[in-house]
Order: C-alpha cells, then sequence, then structure tokens
C-alpha cells in the first residue's frame, strides 16, 4: 500500500502546480464572432458594433479593444458567485469596462456566466433575462 501513496502523491503535485484557474485562461487576444438572443426556441442574431477589433485581456487586469477606428482601454475581472435560493447554481461573472475618452466611448459589460468550449479556444459569454439569455461568443486570435 504504501509502494503505490509515493507515486500518487508525486502525480497529484505535479497536475495541481500545472493546472489553472479557469478565470487565467481568459487572458490572451480575443475576436467576437458571434453574438445572439437565445430564447427556448428561437436564436436572434445581433451585431454589437465591436466585431471588427480584437479583445485583448492581460494578467494584470488590464484590457484593450482595437480595431481600426477605435482602441478603448479598461479593467476585467472575473470570479466566481453562488445564485442562492433552493436550486442555487454556480457561475463565473466577467465583467468588462473599456473607455475612450477622446471619442466620447464607453463599453461596460457585465456577463452573468461564462464558459470555455473547442479546447479553450471559444470563450462563451452569457447575460441573464427574465425572457432570453444574450450570448457572446468570442474565438481566441
Amino acid at each position: 500500500m504504501t509502494k503505490y501513496l509515493l507515486p500518487a502523491i508525486i502525480i497529484a503535485f505535479l497536475f495541481s502546480a500545472c493546472s489553472k484557474k479557469i478565470e487565467d485562461r481568459i487572458v490572451g487576444s480575443w475576436k467576437l464572432r458571434s453574438s445572439y438572443k437565445q430564447q427556448p426556441f428561437d436564436r436572434d442574431h445581433f451585431t454589437t458594433g465591436y466585431e471588427s477589433g480584437i479583445f485583448t485581456f492581460s494578467d494584470n487586469g488590464t484590457a484593450t479593444y482595437t480595431s481600426t477606428t477605435d482602441t478603448l482601454t479598461g479593467n476585467w475581472h472575473a470570479d466566481k458567485y453562488y445564485s442562492g435560493g433552493s436550486e442555487g447554481n454556480n457561475y463565473r461573472r466577467l465583467r468588462l469596462e473599456l473607455v475612450n475618452f477622446l471619442q466620447n466611448r464607453f463599453l461596460f459589460w457585465e456577463f452573468d456566466d461564462f464558459n470555455f468550449r473547442n479546447s479553450w479556444r471559444t470563450l462563451r459569454t452569457e447575460e441573464f433575462s427574465l425572457s432570453y439569455t444574450r450570448v457572446y461568443e468570442f474565438e481566441r486570435e
């Protein structure tokens, strides 16, 4: 029994030392590929005006949006929260605050949940409302 204990401890240590928090996987450059309202039996696509640029999330919490005509700078923050109630769920919140004072442009997105797909290459964020969910899908650049 003890001859298996040491290798098991070493393997557990290696996996815990190499793992990243899921929020840390946001760091990098992302392009907004799709945005839509998701209803129970329908999907209504819309444009945000931010599809042409690149969002860059730094590990120190700063963020930028850069396109051929705009540059916005600011901050991002991700955390976990519990929705509460008898059927509460755990969610990951993502907040993005970007501004360009010279052009009088301000972007404030607060997503109620986010997750990753396609081997961490797609970031899917959601804003909840009573009748539908707004979904924004970003692809890693």
